[in-house]
């Protein structure tokens, strides 16, 4: 057979497409040659022929013989293998008994033959080339599975005599199935796949599957149905995602995808659909790839110092995905074989994920979905703004939407001003709408605010706006800091730790408000503390010589305060030696703090 008849086809090809050309193959009575059908490990080439290919050929004139390979030494352990497979196939249900009598049935024929034409009794001993030769039909597809696997001490010379004699002396129709030939391995093929190769295949149909076309068939036949979740089009998200290919990766996580389909927080309306829908696409992602044996890991190499460069960016991206599999790690877990996950597990997990990645509300994913669609709207018409408006407005009034979301709120608004849509409300009661969203996170609402997003704004009006509504929750974030400092003379049950970090947490927003500390109080907690507690007090007035004083200068009413406590702690004594020292100390770094701050002091 001439090299150049020889065609590898390359091209990505469905199921069904490949389902066509083996037709066009056993369709093909003039010519005798074989195939070959060729993917990687895993990827499902024996699901798809027992499944999807018999079902095609049962509807024919084929019937499909299908024969591993693993282990065959010899060609009679391949001829073994035939004749079994052919039993198999004349009735399933056939016992071992009858598969012999019809076999026996078949050597008596010939040997009743040999009689009648020569008179001669003949003591007949016919090997298992003859039986299988008897019993094989041109009805018969050979499809040889698992090529690669078969022994590494075959005779690989009559191995393939074997297969020429059941293509061209018999005239069967063969496929030869077996792990993909890429780059070295061709180089270093045994001779059995050489000479197949070369002499008796003609056409070579890679095996790649569709990771979707993989996943409809394995992991969506049991999937609970939902009021509101799409379950298939996310467990489509989380396999394109893994890039899964491998069949078998796919059945072994197919059952804790299926728990995890059924888990009760996938139906609860209350939680947006957007956040369920991420959180199964990454329960399925993650699922898959600890399956395939690439459960995300941290980097073992340190980040490369070009922070931009490709290699920079691909250490951030593993970083990211091993820090969003550790919050899933009930995915990981359902894996170890030491590992006992129940559904209750399985549910928390789910539940804890979905709070600590995709915690935004059913108003915050709205509105950023609306901010997304008005940055278009050159391509919308009056009506569809007009519905966008209307949610919005209604989205503004309620403030329930999260302060990170607070940019979006503000670019539509300016947004339907400029475009003269008709607001329901004044720009007062817009600016007290989004005071009450501050309101529910000042912390964060004061970082943002103070970020370049707002403060870059062109337009002096804009500006202005974000810039009252900074002052409003830096203001109101000063007054909660200074009631959590405002601790009475006679209170009791802060600790010494407890109250250096609530100084530490209002010095990091505004030194000002420290003043609402009582002085008495510190002292008497450092006083009468043990050494841990007062080394925690000690070291905050240490780390204040660090911390930034807006304008460089202190207010009077801070050295003011500074001098309280030192004057506090000069007239109190502590009863232990070693307390004794860290008094001592405590004094003398109060003393370099009214050093620092001796300058001309802000009234």
């Amino acid at each position: 057979m001439q090299e150049e008849i020889m065609e590898t086809c390359r091209s990505k090809e469905p199921a069904d497409q490949l389902i066509d050309h083996i037709d066009s193959y056993l369709k093909d009575k003039d010519n005798q040659y074989a195939i070959a059908l060729e993917g990687d490990w895993g990827s499902g080439k024996t699901r798809f022929i027992e499944g999807k290919l018999n079902e095609y050929l049962e509807k024919g004139e084929y019937n499909l013989v299908r024969v591993s390979m693993f282990g065959i030494a010899t060609a009679d352990d391949l001829y073994e293998r035939i004749v079994m497979a052919l039993v198999h196939l004349s009735d399933k249900g056939m016992k071992a008994q009858a598969a012999a009598k019809t076999i026996g049935g078949a050597l008596n024929g010939i040997s009743r033959a040999l009689i009648k034409r020569t008179g001669l009794s003949v003591n007949l001993a016919v090997g298992i080339q003859s039986v299988a030769c008897l019993m094989l039909k041109k009805k018969h597809f050979l499809v040889f599975d698992d090529v690669e696997r078969r022994s590494k001490h075959s005779d690989d010379l009559a191995l393939f005599g074997t297969m020429n004699d059941l293509v061209e002396r018999l005239g069967l129709k063969v496929m030869l199935v077996s792990n993909a030939w890429e780059g070295s391995d061709v180089q270093s093929m045994r001779e059995f796949d050489r000479d197949v190769r070369e002499k008796l295949i003609w056409k070579v149909y890679p095996f790649k599957p569709c990771p979707s076309a993989l996943a409809k068939e394995i992991l969506m036949g049991d999937c609970r149905p939902s009021e509101d979740l799409d379950m298939h089009s996310a467990i489509l998200a989380g396999v394109e995602a893994s890039g899964c290919v491998n069949a078998r990766a796919m059945i072994r996580a197919h059952e804790l995808i299926r728990r995890i389909c059924s888990l009760e927080v996938l139906q609860n309306t209350g939680i947006a659909l957007q956040n369920r829908f991420y959180a199964l696409r990454d329960a399925v992602h993650f699922a898959l790839l600890t399956s395939m044996g690439n459960a995300p890991s941290m980097p073992q190499n340190g980040k490369p110092e070009e922070w931009l460069s490709p290699e920079a960016l691909e250490y951030d991206r593993r970083v990211s995905l091993y820090e969003q599999y550790s919050d899933f790690s009930v995915i990981g877990k359902a894996f170890d074989p030491s590992g006992d996950v129940d559904i209750e597990d399985l549910e928390q997990g789910f539940k804890t994920y979905i709070w600590k990645r995709y915690p935004s509300n059913r108003d915050t994913l709205e509105v950023r979905e609306i901010a997304k669609s008005m940055r278009c709207a050159y391509d919308l018409d009056d009506d569809n703004v007009d519905g966008l408006a209307q949610r919005y407005y209604d989205l503004v009034t309620r403030a329930h939407y999260s302060v990170d979301c607070l940019h979006d709120v503000l670019e539509v608004y300016y947004l339907l001003s400029d475009l003269k849509w008709e607001c329901p409300f004044s720009q007062n009661d817009f600016i007290k709408y989004c005071k009450k969203v501050i309101d529910a996170d000042l912390d964060k609402a004061s970082e943002l605010l103070s970020g370049p997003v707002f403060s870059a704004d062109e337009r002096r009006k804009r500006r202005a706006l974000a810039e009252e509504l900074e002052r409003y929750a830096r203001t109101e974030l000063n007054k909660k800091m200074s009631s959590q400092l405002m601790i009475s003379e006679g209170a009791e049950g802060l600790t010494g730790r407890e109250i250096a970090r609530l100084l530490n947490d209002a010095a990091e927003r505004d030194v000002k408000v420290l003043v609402n500390a009582s002085p008495r109080v510190i002292v008497e907690s450092f006083c009468r503390e043990d050494a841990a507690n007062q080394e925690a007090l000690r070291k905050f007035f240490v780390h204040l010589h660090n911390v930034w004083i807006p304008g460089g200068v202190p207010s009077a009413d801070l050295v003011e305060w500074i001098l309280e406590i030192k004057t506090a702690l000069e007239e109190t004594n502590v009863e232990t030696k070693t307390g004794s020292m860290r008094r001592r100390l405590f004094l003398r770094n109060l003393e370099e703090l009214e050093s620092r701050f001796g300058y001309p002091v802000q009234k």
